[in-house]
């Protein structure tokens, strides 16, 4: 959705729409679905540009990183912008973001667009790491039996030879293993 900003006049300019986007849109594997995403907000004008108040909610699925069970979460955000008209001729130089840059939106010409906005926020809102619990036991890495179901039946694990001399170190260590 597009706003033409030279058009909004004393009152708020608001919008409200429900938004369809494939998981693919945002290239994160563990992100399984997205449902229909509520995308609603108000843009007023405000010295020295206009106001930008919005909120986003929907549900996402996720896999979770150890036992890839799929946990549904319901997510709802806010999100407020002070939207910025970029001068003509206004000389680019390179600067460092100061917490205050963090809140601004420097759109060029006469029209924002909503939707990189809306996509940055789905962005954000996919936890780096999901996990289905915190305690999560995850997969048996032999057998790829849930462990969350209990014990699988693989026995006890040979040690990988590489970790030998560091265990060997271990249990030489005061207050290593014990036998």
């Amino acid at each position: 959705m597009k706003i033409r900003l030279h058009e909004i006049g004393d009152e708020p300019y608001l919008w409200q729409e429900e938004v369809r986007m494939p998981v693919s849109a945002l290239d994160r594997p563990e992100l399984l679905e997205l449902g229909p995403i509520d995308w609603r907000g108000e843009i007023r004008p405000v010295e020295p540009g206009w106001l930008l108040r919005a909120r986003v909610s929907y549900d996402q699925t996720l896999a979770c990183q150890r036992c890839l069970a799929a946990v549904t979460e319901p997510v709802a955000e806010e999100l407020e912008l002070l939207v910025l008209r970029h001068e003509a001729g206004a000389e680019e130089e390179e600067r460092e973001l100061a917490e205050k840059d963090l809140g601004v939106l420097v759109v060029e010409g006469e029209e924002l667009d909503l939707d990189p906005i809306l996509h940055e926020q789905l962005q954000l809102n996919v936890p780096m790491r999901p996990l289905c619990r915190e305690d999560c036991a995850g997969l048996c890495p032999s057998c790829g039996a849930d462990l969350n179901q209990g014990p699988c039946r693989c026995g006890p694990r040979a040690v990988d030879p590489r970790w030998e001399g560091l265990a060997v170190l271990r249990d030489s260590l005061p207050g290593g293993r014990e036998e």
